[in-house]
């Protein structure tokens, strides 16, 4: 039965337009075509894995936007049974395999990751197979999608952690868990190397130092962005977080009053909150599929505390939350405000997806992170498109504001801003 809402799920997705929301996912599609770091093909750290995955199926669709789309669907499309399994084999209790399999489905993270067209969908799909492989005590099998993990998605490296230390734990297996690994990078090493020689590492610098300091829009750079992570989790988590987060940090005080021998140790308590704190101060909180990680981790620790009479109402409540979900299949916000922006605007203003815009559209394209380009433009009647709410002061000549709502509740919003008397003779 859960197989066959899992492909319901899938060819509920299948059918959504093939569309490209973001930058880095039109990076992932130049890369299938020419891979090369110092062109943004994609951007760094290169995700190689991510790119052949996407080729392989380019082969069968000769569409790389199609192709880097589908690659996000496939491994997403994993999570649900893989979380599920990872639950059932921590706590020993077959029954959870339902309630968790329902509930990751029923996550708005869920199709939003599989709609992407980016790698955060993968690289998570390997992570859950690695700790799963881990506790079947398939040793080799683990090193290999570790390997693959770090391979698709060079940033999940802090998720790394908890696998490397149970995997070097195996006295006499520590071979055969490295070995993959080692290989694995090899080939992403040769693979970049092939395209950008020393220059890659050049380029990692720079991009690294940029993440944290300018565009990353990080809390270790911009401590105010805690608030906005505040936010996010409120409308990602409801306001009821906080007690989910107090839950999982005093789950190693609960396993010992009562006793439980099935019980994880209380290295996964840590290792959650370190991944909470990586996720707070290095990623950004305007994309909240950032929180992918410490929800899918949070929720198999979690399942534990459901008691076996709450079993059948939590698949009930995941149904419930899935039809919720549904929706019909639609472009996502930016094409739908983009369209309207051919029809309405002279021009554009944006911080999001300034590549994707020049190359899908014809409307020039001003970058909103240079203030004095960016006010120009408004002055001489441009339109602006934010993720944020336009206050008066975006619009100098005031104007109509349009909403566009997104797919799911785990994408970005977008507002586009339409002046009233926009002057033409400039453009």
């Amino acid at each position: 039965m859960l197989a066959l809402l899992q492909l319901a799920w899938l060819g509920w997705l299948l059918v959504f337009p093939v569309a490209l929301d973001s930058d880095d996912a039109l990076n992932f599609a130049h890369g299938v075509v020419r891979f090369s770091v110092l062109e943004f093909s994609p951007h760094f750290p290169g995700y190689p894995a991510f790119i052949w995955l996407a080729r392989l199926i380019n082969l069968l669709v000769d569409d790389p936007a199609r192709a880097v789309q589908w690659a996000s669907l496939l491994g997403s499309s994993l999570l649900a049974p893989l979380a599920a399994s990872l639950a059932v084999r921590l706590w020993q209790r077959p029954s959870l395999l339902a309630p968790v399999w329902l509930l990751v489905l029923a996550l708005p993270l869920t199709p939003t990751l599989a709609l992407s067209g980016l790698s955060d969908g993968p690289a998570l799909a390997t992570w859950l197979g690695a700790l799963l492989a881990l506790q079947q005590r398939r040793i080799a099998l683990a090193g290999l999608l570790l390997g693959l993990m770090l391979a698709l998605r060079p940033s999940y490296f802090v998720l790394a952690l908890l696998p490397l230390w149970l995997g070097m734990a195996q006295k006499g297996q520590r071979l055969n868990f490295l070995l993959p690994i080692v290989l694995v990078g090899l080939a992403c090493l040769l693979f970049v190397w092939q395209a950008d020689g020393w220059a890659y590492f050049s380029e990692g610098r720079r991009f690294t130092d940029g993440h944290f300091t300018l565009w990353g829009n990080t809390a270790a750079a911009h401590g105010d962005r805690l608030l906005s992570w505040a936010r996010t989790f409120n409308e990602q988590l409801t306001p009821l977080w906080p007690l989910l987060v107090g839950a999982l940090l005093v789950m190693p005080l609960w396993q010992r009053s009562k006793d439980h021998n099935a019980a994880p140790s209380v290295l996964w308590t840590l290792y959650w909150l370190v991944l909470l704190l990586w996720t707070l101060f290095g990623q950004n909180p305007d994309n909240q599929r950032h929180l992918a990680p410490i929800t899918l981790l949070g929720l198999v620790l979690l399942a534990g505390w459901l008691p076996r009479r709450g079993e059948l109402p939590a698949m009930l409540g995941a149904l419930l939350l899935q039809l919720c979900t549904l929706t019909p299949p639609t472009a996502p916000a930016m094409t739908r405000a983009t369209r309207l922006a051919e029809q309405a605007c002279p021009a554009l203003v944006t911080q999001w997806g300034v590549r994707l815009l020049r190359e899908t559209t014809a409307l020039p394209v001003t970058d909103g992170w240079y203030q004095g380009d960016a006010r120009l433009a408004l002055a001489q009647g441009a339109c602006r498109l934010s993720r944020r709410p336009l206050g008066p002061e975006d619009l100098p000549a005031g104007g109509q504001r349009v909403w566009f709502a997104p797919r799911f509740h785990a994408e970005p919003r977008l507002w586009l801003g339409i002046q009233d008397h926009p002057r033409h003779q400039n453009w």
